[in-house]
């Protein structure tokens, strides 16, 4: 598995940004994505951790925050 960065997750490639692109980005540096929070309703989710998901959180379709697992 290839992950952009050696797996190391930076902001600096997804807050800011739409939903949409971060995906985009995410998917292209091989990595699964993961909504964890939309507008700050947090989704119910398995506590399961991969290292290749990145998750992300939401506000007005744009990207706020952003971790691993």
């Amino acid at each position: 598995m290839n992950l952009r960065d050696n797996g190391i997750i930076t902001e600096r490639h997804y807050v800011g940004k739409t939903l949409e692109e971060a995906i985009r980005v995410a998917e292209a540096g091989g990595y699964v994505v993961r909504i964890v929070e939309v507008d700050g309703q947090a989704k119910i989710l398995p506590m399961d951790a991969k290292t290749n998901r990145i998750n992300f959180r939401v506000r007005d379709g744009y990207v706020t925050a952003v971790y691993g697992g």
